[in-house]
């Protein structure tokens, strides 16, 4: 008798289906085992989706392939993170003082799009610590305060509008050459 019958029943048809029961396990498991991977493997978010597809195309391989059948000794979300983190180790990355703690409930798609949001906010302030203090300055009143050009003119002890316009120009362009 089988422990988990209904990754058991659910494997049997991802063995056999090419299409709808292969898209709803990648929706499934994409944002758990995203969030698992950021947050105990230090991992961006890109990252980690790289990781979580080359997970799936090993998951694909050992069903197609016959080397997963059941009955299973864990569930299929287990042998997933599993496929993620051997993947991790074989990258040289360390896991070895990893919480086994994996994420149960999907979560929600606002939640994803926050913590993104927290990582591109961060590389936003590190690029601009490296395009200097002058730089960011101007593109903050720029772009984060609202000001206008007259404003971050005045501001800044510039002669003119059209000074201001070409300071956040060349600073633009500045922050384009880091990238």
């Amino acid at each position: 008798m089988s422990k988990y019958p209904d990754d058991d029943r659910r494997l049997q048809q991802l063995a056999t289906d090419k299409g709808q029961a292969w898209e709803e396990l990648y929706d499934e498991m994409r944002s758990p085992f995203r969030l698992f991977f950021i947050k105990y493997g230090a991992l961006s978010s890109e990252t980690a989706l790289e990781l979580y597809q080359e997970a799936m195309v090993v998951l694909y391989r050992n069903i197609v392939n016959g080397k997963l059948h059941p009955p299973l000794g864990s569930t299929l979300k287990t042998y997933l993170f599993g496929i993620g983190k051997i993947l991790l180790r074989k990258k040289n990355a360390d896991t070895s003082d990893w919480d086994d703690d994996i994420p149960e409930l999907p979560v929600a798609p606002e939640v994803e799009s926050r913590q993104e949001q927290s990582a591109r906010a961060e590389w936003v302030r590190l690029l601009l610590a490296k395009v200097g203090d002058s730089c960011r300055q101007i593109l903050e009143m720029a772009y984060l305060r609202g000001f206008v050009m007259e404003a971050i003119a005045e501001e800044l002890g510039l002669p003119s509008a059209g000074a201001a316009r070409k300071r956040k120009h060349d600073c633009l362009k500045k922050l384009r050459d880091l990238l």
